[in-house]
């Protein structure tokens, strides 16, 4: 898929999905057993948004291929630490919704504007064992702004093509032990960056999504 057709594939599939319902399915059965209204392992299920941004193809310019914007954690968070994530987090009383949590994050963590994102839609959303249900939000930017990971969360901002991530065959289902339960999830492997849990699962559903609109 060249880069043409795949923010074309992007525009269609929201356009045709304006609305998304119900949830994404990992590997692991555990999100399929949970809705967004329960308590998991004992805490209430929070609302949270992560930021999925594709940069524009700009004429004239060296940018000429379409990239998704990743973050690698640093190694001191309670959460995730030393993972690679999509910018986002937990969502706060003043935030107006969603899409609106998942911008704030974004500025938060890489000095995104949310004036810098043309935002494309919402997909459906993932439960998380650590009881978040995560909305992912989809978005357009340029190739040439000048972002700055904060120190205190992030620490690396890079780049993976739109064509690698979007690509189901690059995906692969491991396992691990977690908290004495074998727990299945989805695996990208892009050069020293490995990809997976959430945000893994994020990526491959909508690459599995856009395939189907071949």
């Amino acid at each position: 898929m060249n880069d043409g057709g795949i923010l074309h594939k992007l525009e269609t599939y929201f356009q045709l999905s304006p609305a998304p319902s119900g949830l994404i399915m990992p590997p692991d059965p555990f999100e399929q057993r949970h809705e967004s209204n329960v308590m998991i392992n004992g805490i209430a299920v929070r609302n949270a948004a992560v930021l999925i941004t594709f940069t524009k193809q700009l004429d004239n310019s060296p940018f000429n291929e379409s990239h998704v914007m990743l973050t690698l954690r640093t190694a001191h968070l309670r959460r995730h630490a030393g993972q690679i994530s999509l910018p986002g987090g937990s969502a706060d009383p003043g935030d107006t919704d969603i899409i609106h949590t998942a911008l704030r994050e974004a500025e938060e963590e890489t000095q995104l504007r949310a004036h810098q994102v043309t935002i494309l839609g919402k997909l459906p959303a993932l439960i998380m064992p650590s009881a978040f249900h995560v909305t992912p939000v989809v978005g357009l930017i340029s190739p040439d702004l000048d972002l700055r990971a904060c120190p205190d969360e992030v620490e690396e901002i890079f780049y993976v093509p739109a064509a690698v991530l979007l690509n189901p065959a690059n995906y692969r289902i491991n396992h691990m032990d977690f908290r004495g339960i074998q727990r299945r999830f989805w695996e990208l492997q892009y050069g020293k960056y490995r990809i997976w849990g959430a945000t893994a699962a994020i990526l491959h559903h909508l690459a599995e999504q856009l395939d189907q609109l071949r």
